[in-house]
């Protein structure tokens, strides 16, 4: 039902392993983009080829992105965008792309913000009266005020819901929750960059439970302070919230370079939350109709279930 490529899991820069962020999410439906850092592209396409040699039956093909959501305005987590339209276009894309992110909130002075950056990027690709690309990009700010979740204005998907759950990160910056409208209901949320003590990260608030939560972890426990410091969490953080969202499997990224082995993470993380893991670049992450949940991990252009348990 959902098939989740993480590809891009490093906090801020990338490292010899590790790429900044980026997720691609095949539904029933069409493929979404959340987050689309540096280099995106070229990580959608490497996927995409070692999954076609692999003959495993599942691809991330360009193709089918009918949206991209974004979660806040650093550039890890958005400077891939306009050379990802521009090669679609390139391609010969015809189909219209829908971008969504978050905004602060008219008469506001809060900056940096998404919209300085959808206009200057509406100049690159388009302009009022029609996109110089062969098609059109609707572009769709989302104003965040306070802490309660907000469902698209705009809904890409005719059976999914996608809604914006703002987060803590000194930026204007929310999670992106996706989940079915059919029964039974399935839900997927990425977190993109946070700090602890996000309101509206409970069940109650996001309607129910999830089946996965991909949730930053940059930081050990360790590091608290500068996790506090920087907006952003440590695995414990995302293992809470995880607890409190009632989410099946929590799997994290966005390490800190600092961080060289993993395992102390999850360690950390499962003190709070069993089901928990760190993402290596290249998983996938499915989820089925019945709701069984399972891990593929690469090695060279094969993958293979990876258990938590």
């Amino acid at each position: 039902m959902f098939a989740l490529h993480i590809l891009g899991t490093s906090g801020s820069r990338p490292t010899a392993t590790r790429s900044v962020s980026g997720n691609y999410l095949m539904t029933p439906h069409g493929g979404l983009v959340i987050d689309c850092g540096e280099g995106f592209q070229e990580r959608l396409v490497r996927q995409d080829l070692r999954l076609k040699r692999s003959k495993a039956g599942k691809r991330a093909k360009a193709s089918k992105v009918r949206a991209i959501l974004l979660t806040h305005c650093h550039l890890d987590h958005c400077w891939g965008l306009v050379p990802f339209l521009h090669t679609m276009d390139l391609e010969g894309r015809t189909e219209p792309l829908t971008v969504i992110a978050p905004a602060a909130p008219e008469g506001s002075n809060s900056k940096p913000d998404f919209k300085d950056l959808f206009d200057s990027w509406r100049e690159i690709t388009g302009d009022d009266r029609g996109s110089r690309m062969g098609y059109e990009v609707e572009w769709v700010l989302i104003p965040i005020e306070g802490d309660s979740p907000i469902d698209s204005p705009i809904q890409p998907f005719e059976d999914l819901n996608l809604t914006a759950v703002p987060t803590k990160h000194g930026v204007i910056s929310v999670a992106w929750l996706v989940s079915s409208r059919n029964r039974p209901e399935r839900r997927l949320m990425v977190s993109g960059d946070t700090s602890r003590g996000v309101v509206s990260f409970d069940s109650e608030s996001i309607g129910g439970g999830l089946d996965v939560l991909i949730h930053e972890a940059t930081y050990s426990s360790e590091t608290q302070d500068k996790a506090e410091v920087w907006g952003h969490s440590t695995a414990e953080d995302a293992a809470q919230a995880a607890s409190a969202m009632g989410a099946r499997l929590l799997g994290m990224l966005h390490l800190s370079s600092r961080i060289t082995d993993p395992s102390v993470l999850e360690e950390e993380a499962r003190r709070h939350h069993i089901d928990s893991f760190v993402c290596e670049d290249g998983d996938i992450i499915e989820v089925s109709w019945s709701g069984e949940v399972t891990i593929s991990r690469r090695e060279g252009d094969a993958w293979s279930d990876l258990s938590i348990g």
